[in-house]
C-alpha cells in the first residue's frame, strides 16, 4: 500500500511572498496597461517598433511573476529558486533606478520585492518547498 501523504498549510512567509507576488503582477500590468494608452495616443511616428518591443521584456517579467505566484502551491523547489532570481534581480534594478530618483512607482517596486527576497529567503520557506 501506499503511504498517505499530509498536506501541510502553507507557511506565512510563503503566503506573505505569494500575496506581495500577485500585488507585483497586478500592478504592473495596470502599469503597462496605462503606459499602452498613453502610447496610443500618441502621434503615429513617435512610438517605434523598437519601443514597443522593449515594452516586452517588462510584460514578460509580470506575467513569469504571476506565473510563480500561481505555481506556489505546487511546493516545487524550481518555483522558489525562480522567484528568488527574479525577485533579487528586480531589488537591483529598483536600487539602481533610485539613485536616478525616487518616485512612488519605484519604491513600492524595490520594497515589494525586498519583501518577497526576504519571505523566499526564510527556513519556513525552504523546509516547505523542500518536500
Amino acid at each position: 500500500m501506499s503511504e498517505p501523504y499530509s498536506i501541510e498549510a502553507m507557511p506565512q512567509s510563503v503566503s506573505v511572498a505569494r500575496t506581495c507576488m500577485w500585488v507585483q503582477a497586478v500592478l504592473g500590468l495596470v502599469g503597462l496597461f496605462l503606459l499602452f494608452v498613453l502610447l496610443g495616443s500618441a502621434p503615429a511616428g513617435a512610438v517605434g517598433g523598437a519601443l514597443l518591443a522593449a515594452l516586452a521584456v517588462p510584460l514578460a517579467t509580470i506575467l513569469l511573476i504571476g506565473y510563480l505566484a500561481m505555481r506556489i502551491p505546487s511546493r516545487r523547489g524550481w518555483v522558489r529558486t525562480f522567484g528568488l532570481v527574479i525577485e533579487f534581480l528586480l531589488v537591483l534594478l529598483g536600487v539602481w533606478q533610485l539613485t536616478d530618483g525616487a518616485s512612488f512607482g519605484n519604491v513600492l517596486g524595490v520594497v515589494l520585492a525586498g519583501v518577497v527576497f526576504a519571505q523566499l529567503c526564510r527556513s519556513s520557506s525552504a523546509m516547505w518547498f523542500d518536500r
